[in-house]
């Protein structure tokens, strides 16, 4: 069904429709992190995302993954690496970077993951880069740097990254590195499947994490708000958002599917002025139209269908 699944998607408009939607449900998830910060903890939020999304996908996936168990287990370690990647290292930080920095700063700095994914997926699955894509790439960063600088450019004889900032980037480099490693999964490993051993192993992976914070900080407090907070975010977040999400990238390569990080930051923004409050500040603008730029240049290049990634890395490793 996750094979019929990716040759029905993986063609025309769909894949974009789909990377624009997954972008716009995302987009919640940076609100809610920076409306529920000091109320919910970062890695109990992120423990009980993964919970509630892999039971809700496990009922529609547990025959495919007894199925597939044997891949699963030869690939134990990519898929760990994947789980340490999305979890702890890229959601948990950008629940924590909200404690503090504003909406708008984060999910603008998020914007810098094209630079980071596609030299990830260089690295990882060896695509080339080509020179539209580099170009886009620094558009881009000049773009983030003017939000990490306030519009300042004199700061930089003096320049400091605020906590919240330096945490974000921390978390757009986990989420860069797990977009890269999606093409090396075997491709009879649909985006369902994907989805639910992800989340399986990064529940094991933040156990600890979640247990050290419960008894350090705080414990996820039980009332109403936490509860459709992470009934939100472990169903249309943890499965509906990056299960389409999955999809585009597999469809798309993992660098042109980092547009879904510009059509996000557009769409926190907004949401961030009209439900927080936050204020656009000057400074922003020309970030956003840097960015933008950069987009444009950095979807400029083709990339390799994954079938052909996966016997390309089959070929190496023999």
């Amino acid at each position: 069904m996750s094979n019929q699944l990716i040759g029905r998607f993986s063609s025309g408009a769909w894949p974009w429709v789909m990377l624009v939607a997954s972008a716009f449900i995302i987009s919640t998830n940076h609100i809610l992190g920076r409306y529920v910060s000091g109320e919910i903890p970062p890695f109990g939020l992120a423990f009980w995302r993964v919970v509630v999304g892999a039971a809700v996908v496990l009922p529609f996936a547990w025959k495919e993954l007894i199925n597939h168990r044997e891949t699963i287990q030869q690939h134990w370690k990519l898929f760990t690496l994947m789980s340490i990647a999305l979890m702890p290292v890229g959601n948990a930080l950008v629940y924590v970077s909200y404690n503090f920095t504003s909406v708008i700063n984060g999910s603008l700095i998020l914007s810098s993951q094209p630079a980071i994914t596609i030299f990830a997926a260089w690295l990882i699955l060896g695509h080339t880069i080509n020179k539209f894509q580099l170009f886009g790439t620094a558009v881009a960063i000049i773009g983030v740097l003017v939000i990490i600088l306030r519009g300042d450019i004199t700061q930089l004889s003096s320049f400091t990254i605020h906590s919240g900032d330096l945490i974000m980037i921390g978390g757009t480099l986990g989420f860069s590195f797990y977009t890269a490693m999606i093409p090396r999964v075997p491709p009879t490993i649909g985006p369902v499947l994907i989805l639910v051993v992800v989340q399986i192993l990064a529940i094991a992976i933040l156990i600890p994490f979640y247990f050290v914070e419960t008894i350090v900080y705080k414990p996820v407090p039980i009332n109403i708000e936490s509860i459709m907070v992470i009934g939100w975010v472990g169903t249309a977040i943890a499965v509906v958002a990056v299960g389409l999400n999955n999809i585009a990238v597999l469809a798309l390569g993992p660098a042109k599917a980092t547009t879904g990080l510009y059509c996000r930051a557009i769409f926190t923004t907004a949401m961030a002025m009209i439900l927080l409050g936050e204020p656009l500040e000057t400074f922003h603008i020309p970030a956003i139209v840097l960015i933008m730029i950069g987009i444009f240049f950095v979807t400029r290049g083709k990339n390799r269908p994954r079938e052909q990634v996966s016997t390309q890395l089959t070929e190496k490793s023999n």
